[in-house]
């Protein structure tokens, strides 16, 4: 994978993450404002995955940024929301990372 493609795919994970936090903000669609951002800020990231997959299989750009952003997301709702994991969720994430470095090294 080159440099240009992952950061791609890195722009596209940390957009959809943006657009998790957006989502979640909205308060159920109360705020309309967050959910417009939200819907843009996906396009944005589909835009990115997008170009993304002109050099990797689209089932390897899709599975990176979709992981990425699982990671991401639920790292940052700890942080955020105060959202716990349970042992068992550490070790999904673990796994999601694992595989995430595997595909990672795909031509």
């Amino acid at each position: 994978m080159t440099l240009p493609t992952a950061l791609l795919i890195l722009g596209a994970a940390l957009l959809d993450v943006l657009a998790n936090l957006l989502l979640k903000r909205s308060d159920g669609l109360a705020r309309p404002a967050y959910f417009v951002g939200a819907v843009l800020t996906v396009l944005l990231a589909f835009s990115l995955i997008g170009l993304a997959a002109r050099d990797l299989p689209v089932a390897v750009a899709y599975a990176l940024w979709g992981g990425l952003g699982i990671v991401t997301t639920a790292l940052l709702s700890r942080r955020i929301d105060g959202a716990r994991l349970t042992p068992t969720g550490w070790a999904g994430l673990a796994l999601i990372l694992g595989s995430l470095a595997v595909l990672s090294l795909t031509p």
